[in-house]
């Protein structure tokens, strides 16, 4: 009998490791590439701690599960946000790119998490065909390693920033997330766990702009 339950067992293990991983197991301070001089300057925290080294893991598509203290988070966020960082071409950016459009998403994904590459190509749509709309997309990264192949793979043309401090309010402990800011740095609705689909997406973002 015991033997019958060794391929179910083995089965499950497969279906969670294609759904999710854990930020321990991937790079978490690795040199910046050569076109971004200024990426670890900018993800330097205070008295030695690295910027975005808390524990993230991967969530399954449509996952909401959201760890104790996110509700914290999003009524801090509620904030204007204020920060400085490197874009992934060279360029510095600050909290300004919010002023450019009525409603920016940011999502924040890493290059070892399987949803947040998948989807990638989904935001790209997105920004395209919302830009000219009042709508700006920012991807927002900290593991540095594996990050110009993903983008490059996805064709990805929209903002990609470097992970600072100032983006710890939004934290959940997972990636993907997503929340939604209005031009002043307010967030809009709730924060959103895990990937989505285009349509799912583009039901948002309509809703949001209106």
């Amino acid at each position: 009998m015991k033997k019958r339950w060794i391929p179910v067992l083995a089965a499950a293990l497969l279906l969670f490791t294609l759904a999710a991983c854990s930020a321990p197991e991937a790079p978490q301070t690795t040199p910046a590439p050569a076109d971004v001089p200024a990426a670890e300057e900018a993800s330097a925290a205070p008295d030695g701690e690295e910027a975005g080294s808390d524990a993230k893991e991967a969530v399954p598509d449509g996952e909401e599960a959201v760890p104790d203290g996110e509700e914290a988070a999003t009524e801090n966020a509620e904030m204007a946000v204020h920060f400085t960082t490197i874009a992934f071409d060279g360029t510095t950016v600050n909290e300004s790119i919010l002023s450019e459009a009525s409603v920016t998403m940011i999502n924040f994904f890493e290059p070892w998490c399987p949803p947040c590459i998948a989807e990638l190509p989904e935001l790209q749509k997105l920004y395209e065909n919302y830009a000219d709309k009042g709508f700006n997309l920012i991807g927002v990264y900290s593991t540095v390693e594996g990050t110009a192949d993903v983008l490059a793979d996805a064709g990805v043309g929209y903002p990609v920033l470097l992970y600072v401090p100032p983006f710890d309010v939004y934290q959940t402990g997972y990636v993907p997330t997503t929340v939604f800011l209005d031009a002043a740095g307010n967030q809009l609705g709730e924060t959103v766990v895990g990937s989505r689909s285009y349509e799912e997406w583009e039901e948002i973002v309509k809703g949001l702009l209106g």
